[in-house]
């Protein structure tokens, strides 16, 4: 029975699902984190292993059924990367084409209704990616604020921190963060909140959805950093856009992550607002399925088959379904 597969792997879960080649799920798996930057090789390898071997059984499939697969892998940020990732799909004796890429362009298929197109993720991590209609990628570091990728959760969270302690010091404007993280930690005053981050008893990097909150009530300085980390993430976009020659061309602008799928209009309006000031055709696409339908995608792709657009909706339903998302 020939399948089609697709793994999803990230910092902090691995989804694979197999289908026929209509596009009909037929087995599927939720394991934990397969980034091997964090975990190792060694660990990601067996994550992103079992995974594969689960969604098979389920399916009623062996390896040698699998007629087209693609890996999206975080980590898989240089070339050395991608020898050292291959070792993985290529242990599992998997038949047919195999493609591994970063996990940014299994997003990026999976919410646009097209093969080419832009991503920005802002979640657990933030990078920007786009494929153009001759096949040409190019993609952003996605290594964090040093190497010019700022935007993900904990960036986020950090500088509604960095505000507290602005104002704890005078250098900054009050704002409702200071009351609102100690009333959520627990603790009874912003000098023993600053205390308890800065020793590492508080973990600053889980305060975006407060960071939100606070925006969406009026908050001045809340609303600057949404605002902030949404031109920073359009300028990646930007500089996808423009080294894809992309300024003039029609295409979705999909938007990943933890980060976009809350309540606030915040971050997307700054978003859209920069990359529509080069690319004014860019149609901005929010997310609402599992970014491991996109692996499917590129999978069937790989192997010449066309996949239509009621195929992809349908796939992207039964998705959301499966692994449970809120969208």
């Amino acid at each position: 029975m020939p399948v089609i597969l697709g793994i999803d792997g990230g910092a902090t879960k691995t989804h694979a699902l197999v289908t026929d080649e209509t596009g009909r799920i037929l087995g599927s798996s939720i394991f934990g984190p397969s980034n091997w930057e964090e975990i190792g090789v060694v660990a990601a390898g067996e994550t992103v292993r079992a995974a594969v071997l689960e969604a098979l059984g389920e399916a009623g499939a062996k390896p040698e059924d699998v007629t087209g697969s693609a890996f999206g892998l975080s980590g898989l940020d240089w070339d050395s990367d991608r020898i050292r990732l291959m070792s993985v799909p290529e242990s599992l004796r998997l038949a047919g084409p195999i493609d591994v890429v970063n996990d940014a362009f299994v997003a990026l298929r999976a919410g646009s209704g097209h093969p080419w197109g832009v991503v920005v993720v802002a979640g657990s991590g933030a990078v920007a990616a786009g494929r153009n209609t001759k096949g040409e990628v190019f993609r952003t570091l996605g290594l964090g604020p040093v190497f010019g990728d700022f935007g993900s959760g904990s960036d986020v969270s950090e500088e509604g921190v960095r505000a507290v302690a602005e104002a704890f010091t005078g250098k900054g404007q009050v704002t409702e963060l200071s009351e609102v993280l100690c009333e959520r930690t627990g603790v009874a005053s912003v000098a023993e909140f600053l205390e308890a981050t800065s020793r590492g008893r508080l973990n600053s990097e889980g305060f975006a959805p407060v960071v939100v909150e606070v925006a969406e009530r009026g908050d001045a300085v809340a609303r600057g950093i949404l605002e902030a980390a949404g031109a920073l993430v359009g300028r990646s976009a930007v500089a996808v856009i423009r080294r894809l020659r992309m300024e003039g061309d029609e295409f979705d602008l999909v938007m990943a992550g933890g980060m976009f799928h809350g309540k606030s209009s915040i971050l997307q309006s700054s978003l859209e607002t920069a990359v529509k000031a080069i690319a004014p055709r860019a149609r901005p696409v929010r997310l609402e399925t599992a970014p491991v339908v996109g692996a499917v995608l590129l999978a069937m792709e790989l192997v010449g088959m066309h996949v239509g657009g009621d195929l992809q909706l349908r796939l992207a339903r039964e998705a959301v379904s499966l692994f449970h998302l809120e969208v």
